[in-house]
């Protein structure tokens, strides 16, 4: 399998989050992309490769292009070591923004995603893997790995939240949906509300997400088995939210959300892949073991579909490698 990376996923290295005021050690760090290569180095079956350069215009089909410019231009004005946060956020019916306090505020929603001197750059190689990633896919690659950090599917059109700036799984999805209808399964262990965000009108591609109840897990707001998308997006959209479960509870969650895509036809699969589900992840909240992912995988596999894995969530670096080769091994096996 074509594993493609981010070659400038290091160049953004918050120095800690905000969380209720506190400064915390941050999750995603440099280090969950070397353990995740390590453990596919390891393995056969893995070829590994830069992601070629992009331009920013390739984003902008779905982020708006003044938020990509403040994300480009918040990071420039930066030194390294340097990290901005937002500390207030728009109110009112009609709030203006001007400045740079309000900008932070209004492109982010939460004080765990802050910009640094290298977020941008990081960012953008993301999105260049997944773009990479899908044009493989639409060449006739039968599953492709995006091995990347920051991850991206909390981000939306124009605000960036839950570590992620642009939303490369969303990327490769629109990218591929100019050939045929495609569904983005997600599952880490956080709904996407950036990916359900960008195509919650649109009826080409379906998103589902397997994730933790928002009324106890980030990002709280969104979620809910009862957002199911809008105009002609009705019914496009399902959630799968859950409380804490082991394997043995989400198995039937999984197969019916397999189920769900299958019947939508799609000529391309996305799958938005976070290891936080883990039974040992720090922010997860799910119970599920190593070996449960390789289930994960297979069950992926017998939809048969052309696939593009986009690497999300999963901070426990102990078992972060194990999960994802777990998984992907499983995805590529024969029958």
């Amino acid at each position: 399998m074509r594993v493609i990376l981010n070659p400038r996923h290091a160049a953004h290295s918050p120095p800690h989050e905000v969380d209720n005021g506190t400064l915390t050690p941050p999750c995603d760090v440099p280090g969950r992309l070397a353990a995740i290569r390590a453990a596919l180095g390891r393995r056969s079956g893995f070829t590994f490769e830069d992601a070629p350069p992009i331009a920013e215009g390739a984003v902008t089909a779905l982020h708006d292009p003044a938020y990509v410019a403040y994300l480009r231009e918040a990071s420039a004005g930066l030194r390294p070591g340097q990290a901005v946060y937002p500390s207030v956020f728009p109110y009112g019916p009609a709030p203006r923004v001007r400045g740079g306090k309000a900008l932070r505020g209004a492109y982010c929603f939460d004080t765990f995603t802050p910009i640094t001197a290298g977020t941008f750059a990081a960012a953008l190689g993301g999105a260049a893997a997944a773009v990479r990633a899908a044009d493989l896919i639409a060449a006739g690659e039968r599953a492709v790995y995006v091995l990347t950090r920051p991850p991206g599917h909390h981000a939306e059109r124009d605000r960036c939240g839950g570590y992620s700036y642009l939303n490369n799984a969303a990327l490769a999805a629109d990218r591929l949906s100019r050939l045929g209808k495609v569904a983005v399964l997600d599952l880490d262990v956080h709904h996407g509300n950036g990916t359900q965000h960008l195509f919650y009108d649109r009826a080409d591609v379906l998103t589902a997400s397997i994730h933790g109840d928002p009324a106890r897990l980030f990002p709280y707001f969104s979620g809910f088995d009862d957002e199911t998308g809008t105009g002609p997006g009705l019914g496009f959209n399902r959630n799968f939210p859950l409380p804490p479960v082991t394997d043995r509870d989400y198995d039937p969650v999984l197969a019916a959300a397999v189920e769900l895509v299958g019947r939508f036809r799609p000529a391309f699969l996305v799958v938005a892949f976070g290891a936080d589900a883990h039974a040992d992840d720090p922010i997860g909240g799910f119970a599920l073991p190593t070996e449960y992912f390789g289930e994960m995988g297979a069950a992926v596999r017998r939809l048969g579909l052309p696939t593009a894995v986009v690497q999300e969530g999963g901070y426990n670096l102990d078992v972060l490698g194990g999960c994802v080769a777990a998984f992907l091994e499983s995805l590529a096996a024969d029958g």
